[in-house]
């Protein structure tokens, strides 16, 4: 079974677990474009289905439908990054109603299977969304992020659901070689949070700084491949995969874990942001993004296209 129809099946199968007024919260139509386009990775309402309000086998339905949403690392880094919220919860002293492992919400934009529809998982520090559009599946924006970033226990950790796409890019900034760390490190003092934020669009707005990809060479090389590796590897088998052609990587902040830090991979069609500033840089956000094609919007254009040129044809006899 392709991508586009195991997302329909294991969607229709949590949907037909619920009720139906819990269908009535979960379902919107799929022409609601500006709910569709709406995301937030901090801690807020969310229209759709409360993750609170399942039963458990409708829960154990719904893990399934995320475990056919994103590979078994992705899906493991979702499921620890839900439960620290409750480490969080007691990190502050229980002093907040919003700190809840179950404080996530499952949205579907139209039918599953249909020409065109959507699912969006979103919570505190996880917002997946997957656009399928003519069989095409499309999971951009992909957001994860984890507070804290990390718990130690006598100088070992025992959590950082991110600890591999932090690690990298320290190793990939001092692989560089003096000359190409000076192109890659574009400001001493990181940013307080990814530069897109939430931004439905990211396009030609991002910097194009920072030092190619390509000319690197050796162990830089090596690692800025298992970089991008570990971002890309969010993506199931049968998604359509952002590609890294002309990426370049920039630095912002301190070059040792402890201290904000930030970085970004950004060419034409793909934008890797990471940044570990809050809470005295044990707060991490990390997103993947595909300028001027996130929510699947270009296949869906030419999916109107086809359809407009179709539906004139007819009307031509």
């Amino acid at each position: 079974m392709d991508l586009a129809s195991s997302l329909a099946d294991a969607t229709g199968t949590f949907l037909g677990s619920l009720d139906g007024s819990q269908r009535a919260l979960a379902c919107i139509p799929f022409d609601h474009d500006d709910e569709r386009h709406t995301w937030a990775y901090w801690p807020t309402e969310r229209r759709g289905m409360p993750v609170s309000k399942l039963e458990r086998a409708q829960s154990k339905s719904l893990h399934r439908l995320l475990a056919t949403l994103v590979p078994l690392p992705a899906f493991a880094r979702v499921v620890t990054i839900m439960g620290l919220d409750e480490v969080l919860d007691r990190l502050e002293r229980y002093g907040s109603d919003r700190r809840h492992r179950d404080d996530y919400w499952l949205t579907v934009f139209g039918e599953p299977g249909a020409d065109a529809w959507a699912v969006r998982y979103e919570g505190h520090h996880v917002s997946l969304h997957a656009t399928v559009v003519d069989r095409e599946v499309r999971l951009t924006p992909l957001f994860l992020g984890a507070n804290p970033a990390s718990v130690h226990d006598h100088g070992m950790t025992v959590v950082a659901p991110l600890a591999v796409e932090e690690q990298l890019g320290f190793d990939l900034l001092h692989a560089l070689t003096v000359e190409q760390r000076a192109s890659a490190v574009v400001a001493d003092v990181a940013p307080d949070d990814i530069v897109t934020r939430n931004d439905r669009h990211v396009g030609d707005s991002i910097p194009d700084d920072g030092v190619p990809i390509a000319a690197l060479t050796g162990v830089a090389a090596d690692t800025a491949r298992r970089l991008l590796d570990v971002y890309l590897a969010r993506f199931p088998a049968g998604a359509r995969v952002p590609d890294p052609d002309r990426a370049r990587f920039a630095w912002a902040g301190a070059p040792e874990p402890g201290v904000g830090h930030y970085y970004r991979v950004a060419g034409p069609r793909l934008l890797v942001e990471l940044d570990n500033t809050q809470d005295d840089a044990n707060h991490v956000h990390t997103v993947v993004r595909e300028p001027s094609h996130d929510f699947g919007d270009d296949v869906l254009a030419e999916h109107h296209r086809r359809a407009h040129a179709r539906e004139a044809r007819e009307e031509q006899g």
